[in-house]
């Protein structure tokens, strides 16, 4: 492996600690490796996941028999490509990939964006006639990183990075979600901290900003490469500048913005070999590394990693008052059913894996608050969440908005169902209520006529919600006609449109609360 990377450069939310170091794979997962059948007698490295493949690089046949023979002219690595499932795990056989794009070059590793669907590839850089005809393993071989897309089904080169040089490599791309960001490696001389040191670019209206080095946080004297963004968050490489030894280890660190966290060694990974080029699936639950750790097949080979989420869920729920903004202590919730206390200012609840749990207050005196806290599709970790309530009173009323109607309508608007569907809640939250709903109109038309139309669309409001549950004897309907409008709109006072419009408005009142 030593020789091979001079060749080649001749990753939820951020899990933090109080230090700041990402612990996602310290302490929320696990990480159980098994071989692959992708690996040769010869070396296989850097796996990519693009769309339903895993992309890696390799010799074919004809260059192992070389190899093996002794032969070495003409050797290149190739990019070969397996199918995946849709959590990442290989179904198929490899095949060869790129042959004619990346003929009389080494291919490897790549990224795939496929919000741009463009794909970042490393090839080695031949413009200096220099070492073009030099053996692989003999040279010191520059790269430089190109970009693909397809086109009528093919993969065709669209342009490169505006680093790349003959005088220095410029490899291992790493593409976030967006396409705006990318990560790499290079031994461009005087920005690095050593042999290698990992960068980042920014694109901003189609043109790369300048290449940014990472800082001494992630950057050593040693070599750090083969970077890797995982879910935009965090920051995975090898590095032999942070070890005891000069093997490459494997490192993760938390990205926040522009800052990177501290690294940490992803233990479960590293051996006394080189172990590197780690990748995840989207899914989060396969990945894939490359190590030349004792027991593999060939020089380097690519294993698996099956990836289990750890630790448990626990809700932190407060109940807050909308009036005074502060907390309610000893509030009583009912939660999965169960009426609780609430002991001091925080309900504390451990929550099962793939679960939800409906939780409401339930307290005299407030309108109270209800929600569904659910676990499904979450990482571990504390769900913090809030119910908030509004003390009340007997004959206070609750202005409904954003309930309009057309003029001289009564029909149920559908953004009027959303805010109805808002008092449903209510009601169901506290079912001890009685309440009127009242619909008031404009001042055009006739008292008498007006007075109609609010009650047939206060009856309308009321049909909607008595359709959802609600039973009839909890609820109201009134009719206030143009007798109590919002603003200067009386009768023979010219008016806009939407000043009319707010005084179509509906209210609801509480009559008991028992």
């Amino acid at each position: 492996m030593k020789k091979i990377l001079l060749f080649l450069l001749g990753f939820l939310p951020v899990m933090l600690t109080a230090q700041q170091k990402c612990v996602f794979f310290e302490k929320m997962v696990k990480l159980d490796t098994e071989k692959t059948n992708l690996n040769t007698s010869q070396s296989d490295f850097g796996p990519a996941f693009v769309d339903n493949e895993l992309w890696f690089s390799a010799f074919d046949d004809e260059e192992i028999e070389k190899l093996s023979s002794g032969s070495d002219k003409k050797i290149y690595y190739n990019l070969f490509t397996v199918p995946v499932d849709a959590k990442g795990n290989v179904t198929g056989t490899k095949t060869m990939k790129f042959a004619e794009l990346s003929q009389g070059y080494h291919a490897g590793p790549a990224s795939y964006c496929k919000a741009t669907g463009e794909l970042f590839l490393t090839l080695s850089n031949f413009e200096n006639p220099d070492i073009k005809n030099k053996v692989y393993q003999k040279a010191n071989i520059r790269l430089k990183i190109i970009i693909a897309r397809k086109v009528n089904g093919v993969w065709e080169k669209t342009g490169e990075l505006p680093f790349n040089s003959p005088e220095y490599s410029v490899g291992h791309p790493s593409v976030t979600s967006t396409g705006d960001t990318l990560y790499f490696a290079s031994d461009i001389p005087e920005k690095g901290l050593g042999g290698t040191d990992i960068y980042m670019t920014i694109r901003s209206n189609g043109v790369w900003g300048e290449m940014k080095n990472l800082g001494d946080k992630i950057n050593t004297s040693g070599d750090d490469m083969f970077p890797f963004i995982f879910k935009d968050r965090i920051l995975i490489y090898a590095s032999n500048g942070l070890g005891d030894g000069d093997d490459l280890d494997i490192y993760a660190a938390g990205l926040m913005g522009d800052n990177v966290m501290e690294p940490n060694a992803i233990s479960e990974l590293n051996s006394d070999g080189d172990d590197f080029a780690f990748v995840i699936h989207p899914k989060g639950e396969v990945g894939y590394y490359t190590s030349n750790k004792a027991g593999g097949v060939g020089s380097d080979d690519i294993y698996k990693v099956n990836i289990t989420p750890q630790g448990k869920h626990e809700l932190e729920l407060v109940v807050m008052d909308k009036k005074t903004m502060q907390p309610i202590p000893d509030a009583k919730i009912t939660f999965a059913g169960v009426l609780s206390t609430i002991t001091g200012l925080i309900f504390k609840q451990e929550l099962e894996k793939e679960k939800s749990y409906a939780v409401a207050t339930n307290i005299d005196g407030y309108m109270n608050d209800s929600k569904t806290i659910s676990t499904v599709g979450k990482p571990f970790g504390v769900i913090k969440d809030t119910l908030w309530v509004e003390k009340v009173e007997v004959g206070q009323k609750f202005v409904m908005e954003n309930i309009y109607y057309d003029f001289d309508k009564s029909d149920i608007l559908p953004a009027s169902a959303v805010e109805l569907d808002k008092l449903v809640k209510v009601m169901k939250d506290n079912p001890g209520w009685k309440v009127e709903l009242g619909s008031h109109t404009d001042s055009r038309g006739s008292d008498a006529y007006n007075e109609d139309l609010s009650q047939r669309r206060s009856d309308s409001a009321v049909a909607y919600i008595i359709g959802k549950g609600i039973p009839q004897d909890r609820i109201i309907a009134k009719g206030y006609g143009e007798t109590q409008l919002v603003n200067k709109c009386d009768d023979g006072v010219p008016c806009s449109p939407e000043e009319h419009r707010k005084n179509r408005r509906t209210e609801f009142k509480i009559l008991e609360m028992n």
